[in-house]
């Protein structure tokens, strides 16, 4: 298994190689592209159902550990929420790619600019160790900044340098932390280490405040929400959109992966104070997201809201409670992609026709049967395991702080009536014009795709690992 660990960070690297000497088509050098996306996929399945079937006492980590010298050794391994987390991120951006127009598929440099991220994204998820761990967190900018500018249709070129900057200001304090914990202990430690490391008070606060703030850099919570939502909402581009809402991910994934390990007893005062912020950004997003006219920014907002529960379910919640965070993130992460790419095509639909996008709808059926199934399950239908994990990780807020469980509860409902009117505005013909031409409906193959997500989703209502065999 530990080849398999390697192949799945070697796959992107392949595909890039293979895009750059694609010869100049329509087709070859997305093909590659999605190939190597496909091939991760069908590698991280196969890890997954090795790691799910090993005895309990055996441990559920496959451990592949290179560059050993006596200060520094890179380890990479995978256990079920890292990979379940993988898989989700890979189905958003096939989705993504799915979604893409003939003349965006064109564009080579834009896949290989994909690619990068999946490889950077892969090795955040596989990494074990500190400083593996920061290297990956670190070089995903590179190419999301560059995805952004140069596809991302930004109007104002400040809003992506601001962007670029909050992520750097991220990157920078985790180098910090990096650092003290290379110092400290005279070379590079394993996450498992970190968590059984003695250290000074002060040099454990710098680690906690350090990394903290790089993570929470990367999440839509005040103050860095406002450039998040402006380089969200701002792109037409569905991979772009879909990338750029995967970075607060990563950001989610530092809380799992160090909040233990960093956090020293004496900082629990501290802790309210994430609390606190957090449910007020997701009152605010939530009510900001009923003002927009416009289902994208609604569905940021949805996006937002949800990052920040899993965010106070990592922080408040013992760490028996990350599989059901895990499971409900990949069902998220399915869902935000799917109604990213189905509403883009709505609206490139109607300027086509120089038509508005409420009650496009109206007059696509295949589309508007799609978007509705997707719709009900953000919402919180009782149609994907989301709803149970969801509804597990809720109840606990609410056990421990009744006052944010509140909170919480308020910010859910805001933001998932604000979706469901929406759906209902797109489709209600009241509310709508009078088309004059035929409206072209989603294609087969987009239709028979998002088909099998809708089987994925709606099967893992009885079995969140359904597919592990």
């Amino acid at each position: 298994m530990a080849d398999l660990l390697l192949l799945l960070l070697v796959l992107p690297l392949l595909g890039g190689l293979f895009v750059m000497t694609a010869q100049k088509n329509e087709n070859n050098a997305f093909n590659a592209a999605l190939f190597a996306l496909a091939s991760s996929i069908a590698v991280v399945l196969r890890l997954l159902s090795g790691v799910v079937h090993l005895p309990a006492e055996e441990g559920a980590e496959y451990t592949y550990s290179w560059l050993h010298s006596s200060h520094i050794e890179l380890s990479f391994g995978a256990d079920v929420l890292s990979l379940i987390l993988l898989f989700g991120v890979y189905l958003s951006i096939l989705v993504g790619m799915i979604g893409l127009s003939p003349h965006q598929r064109r564009s080579k440099s834009m896949l290989l600019l994909i690619l990068a991220f999946v490889w950077n994204i892969t090795g955040l998820f596989l990494a074990r160790d500190v400083l593996s761990f920061y290297l990956f967190f670190a070089g995903m900018v590179v190419p999301v900044f560059m995805l952004v500018g140069l596809f991302g249709n930004i109007k104002k070129g400040s809003t992506l340098y601001l962007y670029f900057a909050l992520n750097f200001v991220g990157t920078l304090l985790f180098l910090i932390a990096t650092i003290v914990i290379y110092r400290h202990h005279l070379g590079n430690i394993g996450m498992a280490e970190l968590a059984a490391a003695k250290m000074p008070y002060r040099i454990a606060l710098v680690l906690w405040m350090a990394m903290s703030l790089a993570f929470l850099s990367r999440l839509p919570i005040w103050p860095c929400h406002y450039w998040l939502s402006l380089v969200c909402t701002g792109s037409k581009n569905p991979v772009v959109y879909i990338i750029t809402n995967l970075m607060p991910l990563t950001g989610l994934l530092g809380f799992m992966r160090f909040w233990e390990q960093t956090v020293p007893e004496s900082m629990d005062a501290f802790v309210p104070v994430i609390d606190l912020i957090g449910v007020m950004t997701m009152l605010f997003v939530a009510f900001i997201g009923v003002s927009f006219r416009e289902f994208l920014p609604k569905l940021f907002s949805y996006t937002a809201v949800y990052y920040l529960l899993f965010l106070l379910a990592i922080v408040l919640l013992p760490a028996e409670y990350e599989k059901n965070v895990a499971y409900s993130l990949f069902i998220f992460l399915i869902v935000n992609s799917a109604l990213t790419v189905l509403e883009l095509d709505a609206e490139s639909a109607a300027e086509e026709e120089d038509y508005t996008s409420r009650g496009i709808l109206a007059y696509m059926p295949k589309l508007a049967r799609l978007f509705t199934f997707f719709v009900l399950v953000a919402v919180g239908l009782p149609i994907s395991s989301m709803f149970w994990n969801n509804f597990v990780v809720i109840s606990a807020l609410f056990r421990e702080n009744f006052a944010i469980g509140i909170g919480v509860m308020m910010a859910i409902t805001m933001i998932a009536t604000s979706l469901a009117y929406e759906l209902f505005i797109m489709r209600n013909l009241p509310h709508t014009f009078v088309a004059e031409n035929e409206i072209e409906d989603i294609s087969e193959r987009k239709t028979g795709f998002f088909l099998v997500l809708i089987v994925l989703l709606f099967l893992s209502f009885f079995n969140p690992l359904w597919f592990v065999f």
